[in-house]
């Protein structure tokens, strides 16, 4: 068996941890906290209506993948 780490990134709403909850094998480690104003200027919220969360870390999922891929 071979091991390899996947990267998911991208904009700030687009859908990472969506994606690694959709093909994740198992229940998702995700670092989610509540937005605070430190991120005012940073992340536009208005873009994402309805998100009161981010990630402040990493989202950590497993996947299995064919051998030859």
């Amino acid at each position: 068996m071979v091991s390899a780490k996947i990267v998911v990134a991208g904009g700030f709403g687009v859908g990472k941890t969506t994606l690694v909850g959709a093909i994740s094998e198992i229940t998702p480690l995700t670092t989610e906290a509540l937005m605070t104003a430190a991120g005012v200027g940073i992340d536009d919220p208005s873009k994402v209506p309805g998100k009161e969360t981010t990630t402040v870390a990493m989202d950590f999922g497993r996947i299995t993948m064919a051998q030859d891929l």
